[in-house]
């Protein structure tokens, strides 16, 4: 006995004791075999590290275990042979994903979906056939398959050769928001968009992977790419996120996205795999977003292992993920289970290398509690970095999916081809701007997207392409030619994809360096270790060997040549390709981001200004000039710390700068305008023209109006009239916008409206009559403008005969109203004719008033709920009701007052009864009703 527990001990310990891997659910025998099987290309089997044959080539490493024990099989190629190393024969429970454990445990019998990673595809496929396998395969990518059958054929499904993990497929959500707006201005897009004017999004597609947006909506139109794989429910937030990414602004301002001119489509989530790769090839789509997750997993699965192909297969294809709204929640499972705050991202395919995710932050550059955080499984840092995202993620990662559609439009127009992912992730992570505690961490990453520094960067040539080999050192110079607060050097690489549920996801591990003289500066890294205090410790440099993402920074670097040194560390492909962005943050400089000359504020409104101060001074004032005016100075502005500011800006528009003042001089801001947002008023809606009409803003020395064009607003005509008329042949489309015009600066974009929805018709809102208790027909008509109004008649019509009942000479109200108190009896017709100056007469609509003869009946409803009571409707002097039953019984009596009287009858049964009216005794007119209710 002793003997046995001794060989136990040696064996387990041997293993990786700190290993999430629960080796004896895994392992069939304690005993390892040497030269005594037959190695087969259908079986796995479990090994040490240090056994591996010399020749590596005839095995395939399925699965890393532990950094110490693989599973491996044979190659494809090999039809079997004795094996000379030790070998433990291990059973199917390694191939199960924690959830799939949990459903056999639970041994229910139901329908699932799941996920299946093969060796080959079509092998996968006939082994199924085969084995006479019920099942239904919903989609798959490359040897990744979902497929939905009953759990309890899970264990056969496991027990296949080609299957080499199963995992139950997650219901995808999107991470919800309240809609606020997002505030472009925190990552500079108006800067970016103000510096490099003609970066539009124009030529560039963007895809929306959720459900479908609203495809009706006229900040898409006709911007729209159908591929078929879009899903058919839509939802708000996919319209939301497709706004932001691309929204072309034609409702408002607020609704104008990033890449206003690219152009957009949709693909379905519920897979939560990839779409084909003809698919982002043949469509030149090489963004795409997904603002989505399912649960918080920590393990390097089946969706993370094919995104990272995805991007393989496609190298210039960024899937740019929100990292979670679970940001103060705990992992169940993994290394970092029971760590609040940490390690909570949403979503196995978040765990994917060469993808970018993002968090958000609010508009105090805060990263927001609900937003996920990292490390990832294995320790590298997840999300990269932070934007915008009022109440969650989901904005954050549209924000950025558009900030890197500019830039893939900006690298096409230098290069003549589209960038890298690698590239475009390197320009943002090092024109991002430190955020939170100092240094990189598992928050925020990297920092807070700065579209125009990343722009400023790929404008400037400041980054690599190149490749390198196992082993091989490559060296690259830049120059420091002025003195600068920061230099950045963001090194990124597409790593090819890990082995499914592989305890460290990266394979291929590069080095950067940077080298002055005698000094070598290496990357910043985090203590990844599952603590809390290891998690918020700050980063220290080092050498980093888990991510494929490398920073360096240095502070205020000596002027002279800098050497970047990569170095292929274990290169197990042939080659690998990377990707360097680096940032120069100019000394004693002082920027301001927002507003430009190209942005225009909303008057009374609170608005983010913002700036860079790269002095040592801080800002101790800041003023603003008005239409030329004084400065006056901003309350609330001495010695700021942050480079923004929140402002209540004046009820006032015009012209505007501000200043800041820094150690005694003065920093101006460009002009740009402000003033409030016009909202069109419709006057008329004629079957020729509509005639609008805004009030005046102060100080617009013009008025642009626009329309809706083929896909945008287009300016129609620049005027000093506070009205103006259009003829509808020249409005193809109902929507009108009116903006002021301060000399040659546009204020506020006005509110788009569609003239048909304004309740307008021609030069009247709307006329109605109706009888009112004292027995006289009210007729009122709500004029939608007095303009060219001479005269309204008030008009009746009975059998062919046209009354006038009242006539209003220039009007001086809008709301108009005339009473008839001789009415006949029948079907009575009531309209109102309106005369222009111009002799022109514009009829209402017509409203019919059915009014009783004289010594008539008429009863409703009927049939009659007893608690209701019914409506009598008669005319005539002296006259009496009565309620009689079938027997001719008097039931109820009672003198009618006017025309349509109601009878209470709460006391009589159900059934059948006579209503009749009488004059002085005499029977005038009989109706049968029936009354029914309790």
């Amino acid at each position: 006995m002793k003997i046995i527990f001794l060989s136990l001990f040696c064996f387990f310990l041997s293993f990786n004791l700190f290993s999430q891997v629960n080796f004896t659910d895994d392992i069939k025998s304690l005993n390892p075999q040497k030269n005594t099987i037959v190695f087969s290309k259908n079986k796995y089997f479990l090994i040490s590290k240090k056994n591996l044959p010399k020749n590596e080539k005839k095995v395939k490493i399925i699965k890393k275990l532990t950094d110490n024990f693989l599973i491996i099989r044979l190659e494809d190629d090999e039809n079997g042979e004795v094996f000379s190393s030790k070998l433990y024969e291990i059973n199917d429970n390694w191939k199960l994903s924690k959830s799939i454990k949990g459903l056999l445990e639970s041994k229910k019998n139901q329908e699932v979906l799941i996920s299946v990673k093969t060796t080959d595809r079509k092998k996968f496929l006939s082994e199924l056939i085969s084995r006479e396998i019920s099942c239904k395969l919903i989609n798959s990518y490359k040897n990744t398959i979902n497929i939905k059958l009953n759990s309890s054929d899970l264990s056969r499904i496991s027990a296949l050769s080609s299957c080499t993990f199963l995992d139950v497929v997650k219901i995808p959500k999107p991470e919800t928001i309240p809609f606020e707006k997002v505030d472009l201005s925190i990552n500079n897009v108006y800067l970016l968009q103000h510096n490099f004017s003609l970066l539009t999004g124009e030529n560039i597609n963007v895809s929306v992977k959720e459900l479908l947006f609203d495809v009706d909506d006229i900040d898409f139109r006709n911007r729209i790419r159908s591929y078929g794989n879009e899903a058919n429910d839509i939802t708000n937030h996919a319209t939301i996120m497709a706004s932001i990414i691309g929204g072309a602004g034609n409702r408002s301002s607020d609704s104008q996205g990033i890449a206003y001119l690219s152009g957009l489509s949709s693909s379905d989530f519920t897979s939560l795999l990839p779409d084909e790769d003809l698919f982002y090839s043949t469509n030149n789509v090489f963004v795409q977003n997904h603002s989505y997750g399912t649960d918080i997993e920590s393990f390097y699965g089946t969706q993370a292992n094919a995104y990272d192909q995805s991007v393989i297969e496609n190298p210039s294809l960024l899937h740019v993920f929100s990292s979670g709204n679970d940001g103060e929640l705990a992992s169940t499972d993994g290394t970092y289970q029971g760590i609040d705050g940490y390690a909570n991202m949403t979503g196995n395919f978040k765990m994917a290398k060469n993808v970018l995710l993002v968090g958000g932050v609010d508009e105090s550059l805060t990263v927001n509690s609900r937003s996920s955080k990292g490390p990832t499984y294995d320790g590298r840092i997840k999300p990269e970095l932070v934007a915008h995202g009022p109440e969650g993620t989901s904005d954050a990662a549209a924000v950025v999916s558009g900030i890197s559609g500019l830039l893939q439009q900006q690298y096409k127009a230098q290069n003549g081809e589209y960038p890298r992912a690698s590239l475009v992730k390197s320009l943002l992570i090092a024109g991002a701007d430190d955020v939170g505690e100092e240094g990189i961490d598992f928050k925020s990453g990297y920092g807070n997207v700065n579209a125009y520094k990343s722009g400023l960067i790929l404008d400037r040539n400041q980054f690599i392409v190149d490749e390198v080999v196992n082993s091989q050192t490559k060296d690259f110079t830049i120059n420091v030619s002025s003195p600068l607060k920061e230099l950045k050097v963001a090194l990124v690489w597409s790593d090819i994809p890990a082995n499914v549920d592989d305890v460290t996801a990266l394979v291929n591990d590069i080095d950067l360096e940077l080298v002055k003289d005698a000094t070598t500066w290496l990357p910043w890294v985090l203590d990844a270790s599952p603590a809390s205090n290891s998690l918020e410790s700050p980063a220290v440099r080092g050498e980093d060997h888990i991510n494929n993402t490398e920073l360096i920074t240095i502070e205020n670097p000596e002027i002279g040549a800098y050497t970047v040194r990569v170095t292929g560390n274990s290169i197990t492909s042939s080659k690998q390709t990377f990707s360097i962005a680096y940032y120069f943050k100019e000394k004693d400089q002082f920027k301001w981001n927002f507003p430009t000359a190209s942005d225009a504020l909303q008057s009374a409104q609170t608005e983010r200004i913002s700036w860079e101060n790269n002095f040592d001074f801080p800002v101790t004032a800041i003023e603003y000039s008005l239409n030329n005016g004084n400065w006056q100075a901003i309350d609330g502005t001495a010695n700021l710390t942050s480079n923004f500011f929140e402002w209540n800006l004046p009820d006032s528009s015009g012209v505007m700068q501000l200043r800041a003042l820094i150690n005694g001089n003065y920093y101006v801001s460009d002009t740009f305008a402000v003033s409030p947002v016009i909202v069109p008023k419709v006057d008329y809606n004629c079957n020729e023209s509509v005639q609008f009409s805004w009030d005046e803003v102060a100080n617009a020395t013009a008025y642009e109006v626009s329309i809706l064009g083929e896909k945008y607003l287009v300016p129609y005509q620049n005027q000093t009239q506070l009205t103006i008329e259009i003829p509808k042949t020249t409005l193809e489309l109902p929507f009108v916008s009116i903006t002021p015009i301060f000399n040659s600066l546009k204020g506020k974009q006005g509110q788009t409206i569609d003239y048909t929805f304004q309740g307008v018709n021609c030069y009247y809102r709307n006329f109605f009559a109706f009888l009112n208790d004292n027995d006289v027909v009210s007729a009122t008509l709500n004029l939608s403008t007095l303009t060219n109004v001479n005269a309204v008649f008030f008009e009746r019509i009975s059998e062919g005969n046209i009354t006038v009942i009242d006539e209003i000479n220039l009007p001086s109200s809008e709301l108009l109203t005339a009473n008839d108190s001789d009415v006949p009896g029948g079907e009575i017709l009531y309209r109102a004719r309106i005369v222009l100056n111009n002799g022109t007469e514009i009829l209402s609509d017509e409203v019919q008033i059915d009014f009783p003869f004289n010594n008539s009946l008429s009863i409703y409803p009927n049939p009659v709920i007893k608690s209701e009571g019914m409506f009598v409707f008669s005319r005539g002097n002296n006259l009496t009701a009565q309620v009689v039953d079938t027997s001719g019984r008097i039931m109820y009596s009672t003198i009618l007052n006017k025309v349509r009287q109601t009878l209470a009858i709460p006391k009589l049964n159900s059934g059948l009864y006579f209503v009749q009216i009488l004059n002085k005794g005499n029977l005038l007119a009989v109706k049968k009703v029936i009354i029914v209710g309790k």
